[in-house]
């Protein structure tokens, strides 16, 4: 069977391209040559690989090898580290914009992973800012950025976002792409108290701007709860992060703190397949104890679908009828506090009614009625 890149879990190629990535000595020059022998690199290249090559080159520098591929893979990595430098100056001007504005900002993902972990501007290409900030400022941001022209994508979701979501994206005239959160993760959202990521959160300057980061901790903790997710975009780069991270001396991993942080949002089932991926695969430095740990804590039926939409579905858009309502379910289920059965589904009934608030019921039965036509014409070709 084909694996399907959109997968979290790195398919044959895509593991052998991470351990030259990641790997050091005659293991890394060894998995780049057995890379290079299974891939056209004109044509088998996918975006999740692409962004990896940064990160391959840099790597590959540090040993004594000659390809005729490194001077190619050097453009991609000056090319990375000149639009990265585009990107971290208009991060700081916006950075710059809330703090005084009055609105705390902890700024997530790529930024802090390149200054702090990576500790180089060019390994890890991105696209956009993303920013967090209070929850109970959510709304006044959003319409103080739409008052400096900003512009709020999909605006119809705003309000189902602020209740039940974790985000919302904006982008200006210079086509920077922010993305605004107010919680870290769609799990946090039944669980989180104002402090929650906040109270380990480190001081974070860059570009002029002073902000803030996670801890390295809460750092991994996001890392693999955002990656362990299928994506059209292949999320496999969630493995470098991760791998880096454990292994990143100057910051080391609280990992009772990370323990702690699994069981209260309840990603057992990612955390554990995660760490366990990165020991077996990478040899990562996760310690035997925390392993044990991980197989120890117990996760719900609830936590079991919520972690299989994940990794079957995750941020794809649904195009059936079972895909749309296993999405709404498990989109729920991830980010309700509500426990047993019956709590659980009479909140659920509120979430619907939430959902469909102001829409005609008939136009609802209409929608559902075309997707399962949708799906009845797929399943006829695909047999």
């Amino acid at each position: 069977m084909l694996h399907d890149h959109g997968h979290p879990i790195p398919s044959p190629n895509q593991e052998i391209l991470l351990k030259a990535c990641l790997l050091k000595g005659e293991q890394a020059i060894s998995a780049f040559r057995q890379w290079i022998d299974k891939v056209d690199f004109e044509k088998d290249v996918e975006s999740g690989s692409f962004r990896l090559l940064p990160l391959l080159y840099h790597n590959l520098s540090h040993h004594d090898m000659s390809h005729e591929l490194l001077p190619r893979l050097r453009g991609i990595y000056r090319n990375s580290w000149s639009k990265n430098h585009i990107l971290f100056y208009k991060a700081g001007k916006i950075i710059q914009f809330l703090e005084s504005s009055g609105v705390h900002t902890l700024v997530m993902k790529g930024i802090p992973l390149s200054v702090l972990t990576y500790k180089n501007y060019a390994i890890r290409p991105m696209a956009d800012v993303d920013i967090l900030i209070p929850y109970s400022k959510a709304r006044s941001t959003i319409e103080l950025l739409i008052s400096e022209n900003w512009n709020l994508h999909d605006p119809q979701y705003l309000e189902h976002s602020l209740k039940y979501g974790r985000s919302a994206t904006f982008s200006n005239a210079e086509n920077t792409e922010l993305d605004l959160h107010w919680h870290p993760i769609f799990e946090a959202h039944g669980n989180i108290t104002e402090d929650d990521f906040w109270d380990h959160s480190v001081p974070f300057s860059f570009s002029g701007g002073m902000t803030r980061s996670f801890c390295a901790t809460d750092q991994l903790f996001h890392t693999i709860v955002h990656g362990l997710r299928y994506n059209p975009e292949p999320p496999v780069r969630w493995v470098a992060d991760a791998f880096t991270l454990i292994h990143d001396s100057d910051n080391p991993i609280d990992w009772e703190r990370l323990l702690l942080q699994t069981n209260k949002f309840k990603v057992q089932l990612q955390v554990k397949a995660a760490l366990s991926y990165l020991a077996e695969v990478f040899k990562a430095n996760v310690p035997v104890q925390v392993q044990n740990d991980l197989v120890q804590l117990k996760s719900t039926f609830a936590n079991r679908l919520v972690y299989k939409h994940a990794m079957s579905f995750g941020d794809q858009v649904p195009l059936t009828l079972w895909q749309k309502l296993f999405s709404v379910y498990a989109g729920f289920l991830r980010q309700t506090s509500k426990t047993g059965f019956w709590g659980q589904h009479i909140e659920f009934s509120r979430y619907l009614r939430f959902r469909t608030k102001g829409k005609p019921h008939f136009r609802i039965l209409i929608y559902y009625m075309l997707l399962l036509f949708q799906a009845k014409i797929v399943r006829n070709k695909t047999y």
